[in-house]
């Protein structure tokens, strides 16, 4: 070894002795990383581009990366025993073992690991511990050699894995699995150290990894031991509190067994006076511990030639020629009819497999207004930023995205302008604009986070809900690889401060953010340089012109005084000019003159928004255009305010004041009229934050409080019971759970079919998720556990898993503030599907066995087999067959058992691919052939395409092409039928796949085209590896190349 080291165990580069040789470029450093962690083997370009630039590269990826390649040359050029070499596949890097900091740990811990199996393999152990820097000081026993080989290992680490790499994508996929490399090392030693009696040492080992991972229990046992052991008895007490408060509230468990377990042995040691110590010196190593407990013998470790994931993935990607595979079929149809039934479309994101995400354009500007008047020197303003952007007149150009932060008080027209200008240059932004209301000033104090805008504008780019990161650290990188090298225009409306704005950021030039604040964000205009755009009230012309555009030249005209009393009293602000207008406009007989009185007579409260002088009072033509409605209106108006959502349509509207639905239409008319609410899309009204909040004021002053709390009940009311009205619709054959009926005056929706349930779930589902987090905090628990579970199948079955959990655990707690066993066992099984779904297995498990346990216990029967169905998908899903079979036998038994013919029907296909799954094709045909009988004598279509689709997979593996070709045909027919988008097309690719093995390559091609075609528009991961699989068949691809 000449000095030379190659780091991935934090800052990534190469190094001799402390001198960095390079590289210098994040990117170059991506590409450094992939080929390091490969070991000698090929990557492709492919592969490399993905590392660099995440889903969705720019057209000039392949060639960059070729120049990062040559880069890299000259620095490996003078470097002993490394060789960077090409093939037609790709590119390999060749390098010592020993200079790699990364193969440096794995060989250490796996020496550890075997240290206690062989204590006399001393030459092997120092062979790897001279590689580490330290050839000496080794103790006699194998238990202190394994110790000192894991703190070697974790001594070589220098921060996060992947530290300075470019993008999100490396550090969230590898990088990732390496940081768990690096936490079951920690626990590994800290287990050693307990057992040789280093308590103290042990302590501080762990007390990090705990603090970083609070939910991590074998950390957290391992700590409560080695305080309890050194003596700090009160420590390991506090620290089991604060971890159960954390198991309660964030995941609705209890601690496992473990924990209890040093919990009673901590109270026991205060009950009889011991302080915890073991009672012998730290170094002697003869100390036994309790069976079971985290100091005796540690868990078996991974076989040494098993790297644990997902690092190894990455180095055993598969090559860009390889075949495409199989989709993963009906495994993951769960023991239960509704969307437990069906499975995500393609496993979590890992490193084995490559990430395609085909984005969408995203055209989201609001409308424009129709007669825009005045701003001449803003829009301006706006003109030559555009232009200095673009780099016109000569000047340098941009290395960063353009900022402009348009900014003033509430009711100027931030947005309007806003808006008007990015329709009048949308053509300048060919790869899309994006929009979205930070919700920065509201009544409700109800910002929209980080974590909610960066979600949001990834669902704007249509990017699948299993390649969503975690965390939202994750998706904001993911988000900038998305604009990066793109020409997009961002308008950020409503932003709170520059804190919620940062994240939103693009992080290279080619955008333009336009932002819209009653704050002026001065921090972003030093740190990232954005131009202020100050925006002020309208003068009089300007003002005289607004109202000319609304009301006619002629009434204008007629009644100058008037119209000056309007525009002095209105102060020049636009909001309040567009109402005075509206009422105007809407009476045309009613005389300015009256108008003007009225506003002058008007004096409301509106405290919060109040402009300092008579002129500038907001409230005041609020008031008069409320007290100009009927008294249903204005009621309708006021209770308003009760309602959480962002949109409200005609039945709901209709609910919260009691009436019919078609008064309730004809009353919101009147207010939309008014300019008091808006029709934002056909049929679902909302209104302006101001608005929001003197309805908000008027409601708590003229409604009292029991008539506000029956509005809200008769409102969560409609939400719920239409929403277990579309779910009957959704998922006809799914087990329905009891509510109380509804209150008088309440309206509930009506469907024909899964289409029109399926249509307004789509529109209502972000209102019915503000509806139950209201239930929630208003003592109406029960409505928020049984809203939960009315979306759980919308919400699994279109992928919105994040939303999944985050209702299931409200629902959670709601339940188990009311002790209610049922609502508690419904929840924790919608966050086991969740958890399931986003690949958090562990987590999943748990949950899921609390369900099957709860519902064990209330005696629901159809709701164990649908646990059992859940844990058999979760079996398939980590790979452990036979557990999986087990758990599909039990749904199996629990549905006859309960004489539920269709959940019968799921759990027996569910039990024919767990035989697949295990290679007992016969067995599959059997039982997957009863199935299919089964769901068609129920008249379940949904579960019959399931089941054609197993059984085309089992003819498929025993050589029956023709007849696995026709059991495909079956399911994509019937899938095609009730609009099953993602599930037809994988049908079709597994259709593609029998008629390539049948021979027929033109039909294998028709498929495959098909199948392709809607992968790319759902964004399917599986859309690249066909793209691949067409090439090879010689044929054009969806895109045309």
């Amino acid at each position: 070894m000449d000095g030379t080291e190659f780091r991935l165990l934090g800052p990534v580069g190469i190094w001799q002795g402390e001198r960095l040789l390079g590289p210098t470029a994040a990117q170059q450093r991506s590409v450094l990383a992939m080929l390091l962690m490969a070991s000698g083997r090929v990557v492709s370009v492919d592969r490399l581009v993905l590392a660099v630039w995440g889903e969705d590269p720019p057209g000039s990826a392949r060639n960059a990366v070729q120049v990062q390649i040559s880069k890299l040359r000259r620095i490996l050029s003078a470097l002993p025993g490394a060789e960077l070499t090409t093939s037609a596949k790709g590119y390999s890097l060749t390098a010592a073992r020993e200079q790699v900091d990364l193969h440096r740990f794995r060989d250490l811990v796996r020496a550890a690991r075997e240290a206690p199996k062989d204590s006399g393999a001393a030459g092997a152990i120092g062979s790897v511990a001279g590689a580490a820097g330290s050839t000496a000081g080794f103790a006699e026993s194998a238990e202190d050699r394994a110790g000192e080989l894991l703190r070697a290992a974790l001594q070589l680490w220098r921060g996060p894995a992947l530290a300075d790499v470019a993008g999100g994508w490396l550090p969230d996929t590898l990088g990732a699995g390496l940081e768990e490399e690096r936490r079951t090392a920690v626990e590994e030693l800290a287990a050693i150290d307990l057992r040789s009696g280093r308590h103290h040492e042990a302590a501080t080992e762990l007390s990090a990894l705990v603090a970083e991972h609070p939910l991590r229990e074998r950390s957290v046992a391992l700590l409560m031991e080695a305080l309890r052991r050194g003596g700090r008895r009160a420590d390991a007490l506090a620290l089991f509190r604060s971890t159960r408060r954390r198991y309660v509230e964030e995941l609705g468990i209890e601690p496992g067994d473990e924990l209890q377990r040093l919990h009673r042995e901590a109270l026991e040691d205060s009950r009889d006076g011991r302080d915890g110590r073991d009672g012998r010196d730290s170094r002697s190593g003869d100390w036994a511990g309790p069976p079971g407990s985290y100091g005796s013998a540690p868990a078996a470790a991974p076989p040494s030639d098993a790297a644990p994931a997902p690092a190894p993935a990455a180095e055993g990607a598969p090559a860009a020629d390889e075949a495409p595979e199989l989709v993963a079929g009906p495994a993951a149809e769960l023991a239960s009819p509704p969307a437990s039934a069906d499975p995500p479309t393609a496993p979590p994101a890992s490193a084995a497999e490559p990430i395609s995400v085909v984005t969408a354009v995203p055209q989201q500007l609001p409308s424009d207004v129709a007669h825009f008047t005045g701003r001449e020197r803003e829009l301006a303003g706006l003109d030559a930023l555009l232009r200095a952007g673009s780099g016109e007149g000569g000047g340098r150009a941009p290395t960063a995205a353009l900022i402009t932060v348009i900014a003033g008080s509430g009711g100027l027209g931030k947005t309007t302008l806003a808006v008007h200008w990015a329709h009048r240059v949308r053509d300048r932004f060919p790869d899309g604009q994006l929009y979205l209301n930070l919700r920065g000033f509201g009544p409700t104090d109800s910002a929209m986070t980080v974590a909610e805008a960066v979600r949001g504008l990834l669902d704007a780019f249509q990017v699948p809900a299993h390649r969503i990161p975690a965390t939202v650290e994750a998706q904001t990188a993911l988000y900038r690889s998305l604009v990066a090298d793109r020409r997009m225009l961002i308008l950020l409306d409503n932003a709170r401060d520059a804190e919620q704005v940062r994240p939103l950021l693009p992080g290279s030039p080619g955008c333009l953010v336009v932002l819209t604040s009653r704050n002026e964000l001065t921090s972003l205009v030093v740190a990232e340089q954005a131009q202020p755009l100050p925006l002020d009230l309208l003068d009089r012309a300007e003002a005289r012109e607004l109202l000319i555009s609304r009301v006619g030249a002629e009434r204008v005209a007629a009644e100058p005084e008037a119209v000056a009393e309007v525009i002095t009293v209105c102060a020049g602000l636009p909001l309040a000019l567009a109402i005075v207008a509206a009422r105007a406009a809407a009476h045309p007989r009613f005389g300015l003159e009256a108008l003007a009185g009225e506003l002058r007579d008007a004096r409301g409260s509106l405290d919060a928004f109040e402009g300092g002088d008579a002129t500038t009072d907001v409230r005041a033509v609020f008031s008069w255009s409320y007290h100009t409605l009927g008294p249903d209106a204005a009621r309708l108006f006021r209770l308003l305010g009760v309602h959480p959502g962002p949109d409200i349509a005609a039945p709901a509207a209709a609910s919260l004041v009691g009436v019919p639905v078609p008064q309730a239409r004809r009353l919101l008319v009147q207010l939309t009229r008014a300019h008091l609410i808006t029709e934002r899309a056909p049929g679902q009204y909302g209104f302006h934050d101001l608005l929001r909040a003197y309805a908000v004021e008027l409601t708590r002053a003229y409604d009292g409080q029991e008539e506000r709390h029956t509005a809200l009940h008769r409102l969560l009311d409609h939400y719920l019971h239409t929403a277990v009205a579309a779910g009957a619709a959704f998922t006809p054959h799914r087990e329905p759970i009891e509510v109380e009926p509804v209150r008088p005056g309440v309206s509930v929706g009506e469907f024909a079919g899964h289409a029109q349930a399926l249509l307004w779930f789509s529109l209502t589902y972000p209102a019915l998720i503000a509806a139950l987090q209201q239930a929630a905090e208003t003592g109406f628990e029960t409505h928020a556990w049984q809203l939960a579970w009315s979306l759980m199948e919308f919400l699994d079955q279109r992928g919105h898993w994040h939303d999944q959990r985050t209702v299931h655990r409200s629902a959670l707690g709601s339940a188990h503030r009311i002790r209610d066993l049922t609502g508690q066992a419904h929840a924790c099984y919608g966050l086991g599907l969740a958890d399931l779904r986003m690949g958090r297995y562990d987590r999943a498990r748990g949950h899921l066995v609390r369900a099957l346990n709860l519902h064990r216990e209330t005696g629901n029967a159809v709701g164990q087999a649908l646990a059992h169905g859940a844990l058999n998908f979760a079996g398939e899903r980590e790979g452990r067959h036979d557990e999986g079979l087990h758990h599909a036998l039990r749904a199996l038994k629990l549905y006859r058992a309960a004489g539920r013919r269709s959940g019968e029907a799921y759990a027996m296909n569910n039990v024919g691919w767990a035989y697949a799954m295990l290679g007992d094709f016969q067995q599959t045909l059997v039982h997957c052939e009863k199935a299919l009988t089964m769901m068609r004598e129920v008249g379940d279509r949904r579960g019959e395409s399931a089941a054609w689709d197993s059984l085309g997979y089992a003819y498929q593996h025993i050589g029956d092409h023709q007849q696995a070709i026709r059991c495909y045909r079956h399911a994509v027919e019937l899938r095609r039928g009730r609009g099953e988008r993602v599930r037809e097309a994988e049908s079709l690719h597994r259709l593609g796949s029998a008629q390539l093995a049948a021979g027929d390559r033109a039909g294998a091609r028709d498929s495959w085209q098909r199948a392709l075609t809607r992968f790319d528009a759902l964004g399917h991961p599986d859309a690249q590896r066909l793209r691949d699989g067409l090439t090879r068949l010689g044929g054009p691809t969806a895109d045309g190349t």
